[in-house]
């Protein structure tokens, strides 16, 4: 699938869904998802270049990501997705800018791409102005030529790029923040469950550990889908520096990178925290099933004297005088009672209970 966008003055219209023979050659950025291999062959028949395979593009080598080829910078980063649908996972993106376009190349569906495809082309007018001002120029024929737009205003290749990477790295931190605050939800969760007088279920604990584990594993994809961007950004940088933009889209490659240099920080943070909880409900589960062994022992020590006592008058000796008394059974019955209570008050008396 192909989505292509187009500069028109100050505008920027998408082109969706679009066939290879409707590719339009003025493209700024082609967005290839899930390609076709007669929508890659176009792609390299227009730009001259390989787009990599998906297989390329899940390589680990910071060569196999990084690199510069058939006069194209290919750039690879891995991106989250799937959070709307509560089933995250993280796969690979291809950045790749060739003379003055962007390809971007994809096999899945980052939110991120749609909020700045959006806002690209809602910014300043959008889809619906620019389809207006064309039917304008078949009506009446090109008015006077406005005057020429400012590279800051312009979009271009790079700044697409920029824009686009600063998207995702603002998706990163809210997804970050999210995190953040499911865990103080399962911190307070966890704290209030341990003030309470009675024993948490087994269920409460396993619902605990099971929020625990998707919080921990969604912020160990975030980390490795920022260490992926931490390297992007100086080989971007690089390619800034021969491309020779504007002084403004250094700058905000510069920026982007101190963020995600603080989003590294922020979620080892988040690491931390979320191993300190999961050690709190470890030690919980521990101390419950502490209790519960507690009281099955506390039954056994109560219940050994007057079985002892029990034992001794189920004897079957012929001289036994006890078995003569007349209040012979009932004190056999008190001796049993206090044997089972005098435990169970002195375990009290040394706040074993």
């Amino acid at each position: 699938m192909i989505d292509a966008y187009t500069v028109f003055g100050s505008h920027v219209r998408r082109h969706a869904r679009i066939t290879p023979d409707e590719l339009p050659p003025e493209a700024v950025w082609i967005d290839l998802r899930n390609p076709t291999r007669e929508e890659e062959h176009a792609i390299e028949s227009l730009c001259g270049i390989e787009v990599p395979t998906r297989e390329e593009m899940r390589e680990i080598e910071v060569s196999s990501r990084l690199y510069s080829e058939d006069g194209g910078d290919f750039m690879t980063a891995s991106l989250v997705y799937g959070l709307d649908e509560g089933r995250p996972d993280f796969g690979p993106v291809t950045f790749i800018l060739v003379g003055q376009r962007l390809i971007t190349l994809r096999y899945t569906e980052p939110r991120s791409f749609q909020i700045f495809s959006n806002k690209l082309c809602r910014g300043e007018g959008g889809d619906a102005a620019a389809a207006q001002t064309l039917a304008s120029l078949e009506l009446y024929g090109p008015p006077p030529a406005p005057p020429k737009p400012s590279r800051t205003r312009g979009a271009t290749a790079d700044s697409i790029a920029i824009g686009l990477l600063e998207t995702v790295v603002d998706r990163v931190a809210d997804l970050l923040e999210s995190i953040a605050a499911d865990l103080d939800r399962i911190g307070a969760d966890i704290f209030r469950s341990s003030g309470d007088n009675t024993p948490t279920a087994t269920s409460d604990f396993k619902e605990l550990l099971q929020r625990l584990g998707a919080a921990g594993d969604l912020s160990s994809r975030t980390r490795e889908s920022l260490a992926t961007l931490d390297r992007l950004l100086p080989f971007l940088q690089f390619v800034l520096d021969r491309r020779k933009p504007q002084k403004e889209l250094k700058m905000r490659v510069k920026a982007m990178a101190r963020d995600v240099a603080s989003l590294n920080d922020f979620v080892s943070f988040l690491s931390n925290k979320t191993t300190f909880l999961l050690d709190t409900t470890v030690g919980m589960i521990s101390i419950e099933q502490n209790a519960i062994i507690k009281i099955f022992s506390v039954a056994a020590v109560g219940f050994m004297p007057p079985t002892l006592v029990a034992s001794i008058y189920g004897m079957n000796f012929v001289h036994m005088p006890e078995l003569n008394w007349d209040f012979g059974y009932p004190l056999a019955i008190l001796l049993m009672v206090l044997t089972a209570v005098f435990p169970l008050l002195y375990f009290r008396y040394k706040k074993w209970l």
